[in-house]
């Protein structure tokens, strides 16, 4: 039976060795990642800007990617090599259609499975990105873990009452099985007591907490909550198996500098007349003040030799901080990448990077950067 097995991150508030011309790799520690060293791997050089913003990423094929046009709702399949672009699926309710899709996995054969938050849905396409089926989901979909058969494992917001009146959420991992069209919860990532994940704290409003997560080839569910450095291994029965954590670093905050830029561009928004609600610019103050998550959209994914690799909100104003651990927990080293890195998405020796660029002819705009990884083929 074969599997697939990707991964995702979102906020729930609600809501590589990437190289190319001029970037360069700064190991932060000393251990080595073992049988490992960057090289440059070509890719087409339309890749480099995207006149559209994207979301999700996954390989479709050795000369293949695919993100999401998170306007138009379409699913873009980019050729690596000769840089076509083609576009399927489009904004609707209809079957084949997406209102607010985020995440992707990719499938061996080919396949892209499509989770639909606003739809509550996970709408799978074949190899040539043709409609096939979907399977409602009961929550928000916010990762799509791995794939088994028509089986697939996934993680959705549930929406609960609380013993005082008001509406607390539970991330819930269960399975979507996409022949019943149908899904099962299996735990919840908040239960009390079972050493998982840390609720968000509730009087912090400011830094929603995101919930990233992955699957290892052996069936552990690799996940965290952003506001604690805290990655947990669990098994199909929720149990704690392992964890990896980075106890040495304090919680994170903007710097003053960092601050001072952040109310810069707020003026330079209010001076192009866009509107802030009644009250909303002293809770963005305070918001600039407030503890920052760990890491961000997209953090978690696994290499092939089943390392961990966690996208912090470590940065530098051109580049990304990229931790690294072994299979067991052990941290080994971090990487900066240029520009601010989205997904990271592993095929054998190479590594597809979704990034947004930093250089302030290019701010803000998203590209593509691929890596290859020697001595791993």
């Amino acid at each position: 039976m074969s599997s697939t097995r990707g991964g995702f991150t979102v906020s729930v508030a609600l809501m590589a060795f990437v190289v190319a011309a001029g970037c360069a790799i700064d190991e932060k520690a000393t251990t080595p990642l073992a049988g490992t060293s960057p090289a440059l791997a070509e890719r087409h050089p339309s890749l480099d800007t995207l006149d559209f913003r994207a979301v999700g990423l996954a390989w479709l094929n050795d000369a293949t990617v695919a993100v999401l046009d998170r306007d138009d709702q379409q699913i873009v399949a980019l050729g690596l090599t000769d840089g076509s672009q083609r576009r399927v699926a489009g904004r609707g309710g209809g079957p084949g259609e997406l209102e607010s899709a985020f995440m992707l996995l990719g499938g061996e054969d080919g396949s892209l499975l499509v989770g639909d938050m606003r739809l509550r849905r996970v709408s799978e396409f074949d190899a040539g990105l043709a409609y096939l089926r979907a399977a409602r989901i009961p929550g928000l979909p916010i990762a799509l873990l791995a794939r088994r058969g028509d089986r697939v494992t996934a993680i959705w917001i549930d929406f609960r009452m609380n013993d005082e009146g008001g509406v607390t959420f539970q991330p819930i991992v269960g399975e979507v099985d996409l022949a019943r069209g149908e899904a099962r919860e299996f735990f919840s990532l908040f239960e009390p007591g079972s050493g998982r994940l840390a609720p968000p704290e509730t009087d912090n409003p400011f830094a929603p907490p995101f919930i990233a997560a992955t699957m290892s080839e052996d069936g552990l569910i690799l996940v965290g909550q952003s506001m604690e450095y805290r990655v947990i291994a669990l098994d199909s029965t929720g149990v704690v198996r392992k964890s990896f954590e980075r106890p040495e670093l304090e919680q994170p905050y903007l710097t003053e500098e960092e601050q001072a830029a952040e109310r810069r561009r707020m003026g330079e928004r209010a001076a192009r007349g866009e509107q802030t609600p009644p009250g909303m610019r002293r809770m963005m103050d305070e918001a600039l003040e407030a503890p920052r998550p760990y890491f961000g959209p997209g953090a978690l994914s696994l290499d092939s030799a089943g390392r961990l690799w966690v996208i912090t909100e470590r940065s530098r104003a051109d580049s990304t901080e990229v931790d690294v651990f072994d299979s067991d927990g052990v941290y080994l080293k971090t990487l900066v990448l240029r520009d601010r890195v989205q997904v990271l998405a592993f095929r054998e020796s190479r590594i597809a990077a979704l990034v947004t660029r930093r250089a302030p002819e290019l701010e803000g705009i998203p590209g593509i950067d691929l890596y290859r990884v020697v001595g791993q083929d």
